[in-house]
This record gives structure tokens, sequence and C-alpha cells, in this order.
């Protein structure tokens, strides 16, 4: 019996760590999912071509939500080999072209995968099990969140006085001109970079 609570405390012990790493990857997905999902979203929006576009939705609300959901995997399968090449490429020690291969891969993927879901994404949530399963995603990437969050509070409180002391840097720097500047002009554009995302 003592053995086994012995057990159990370890395996509980064992397991935050774990459960924290994978809320972490998953958030990372969710956020390069809404990231570069909204940059192919408003490239696509740039793009003049809105007859082609139109053609698009037309063909897409022509489909069965069956062929809609291949409309929807088939590109996502296509782009997965590579992230096999980077992987094969890192294994055969072409360390920097197997990395780039991966991230390519899997940045590009996760993208358009983002861009054809929003396309698509009224004809897969008429399929009730497609439903059921999103909604589960979205209560996981909720549970995700409420995990993360205390950690990421911490490391903002953390990481406060030394924010605020670059900040004053930067503004007295940006006051007497020259290098100073430019990193808070620098700065002022990543600001807005962020408020595109």
């Amino acid at each position: 019996m003592r053995r086994s609570a012995m057990h159990q405390g370890l395996a509980k012990t064992l397991s935050r760590p774990l459960w924290f790493v994978l809320a972490a990857v998953f958030l990372f997905e969710a956020w390069l999912w809404d990231t570069v999902g909204g940059l192919l979203k408003r490239l696509a929006a740039a793009i003049a071509f809105e007859s082609l576009k139109q053609a698009l939705i037309r063909a897409i609300d022509a489909l069965p939500a069956p062929l809609v959901l291949l409309v929807f995997l088939i590109p996502v399968a296509v782009i997965e080999p590579f992230k096999i090449v980077g992987l094969w490429l890192i294994a055969h020690h072409h360390f920097v072209y197997g990395i780039g291969a991966f991230v390519a891969a899997k940045v590009f993927g996760v993208g358009v995968a983002a861009f054809l879901f929003d396309a698509t994404r009224s004809k897969l949530l008429s399929m009730e099990w497609f439903a059921r399963f999103y909604a589960w995603v979205m209560r996981i990437r909720a549970r995700a969140h409420d995990l993360i969050e205390p950690y990421k509070q911490r490391i903002r409180e953390a990481l406060a006085p030394f924010v605020r002391r670059l900040s004053e840097f930067l503004a007295a720097a940006a006051a007497n001109g020259g290098l100073g500047r430019k990193l808070a002009l620098l700065r002022a554009q990543a600001r807005r970079l962020r408020g595109l995302t």
C-alpha cells in the first residue's frame, strides 16, 4: 500500500512537467496557426484576383462536406514529407539545411492549414463528428492556456524591472539621438507589427 502511494506520488510529480511541455507545444502550434494563417489570409486579401477567389469559394460551397475535408487535408499531406526530409537531413549531419527545411515545412504547413480551414470552416463544421472534434480541440486549447498562464505571469513579473529599465534607457538615448533613437524606432516598429498580428 505504501509503495503504491509512493509510485502514484512519483507519477504525479513526473506528469506535471510533461503536461506543461505538452501544453506549451500545443500553444506554440496554436500561435503558429493564428499568426501564419492570419498572414496568409491578409496576403490573399491583398491579391487583386477577386474573380478567382469568388470562384474558389463557389467551388468549395458546391462540394459535399467529406470532399471539403479532402480539400483541407491534401495540401497538408503534401507538405508533411518535407518535414521528413528535414529530419533525414538532420540525421545525416546537414543540420542547417535540415532545420531550415523542417521549420519552413512546419510554418508553411500550419499556415496553409489555417488558411484552408478558414475557407472551409462552415462546411467542415456541418459534419457532426468534426464539430465535436473541433469543440474538443478548443477545450484543450483553453486548458493549455490555463496551465501556462501562471508561468507566463511570473515571467512577465520577473522581466518587468528589466523592461522598465530598458525603456528608460531607450527613452534617454532617443532624447540624445544616435543609436538610441534608432533602437527606439525599431522598438516602435516591432510594437506596430505585433499590433497587426
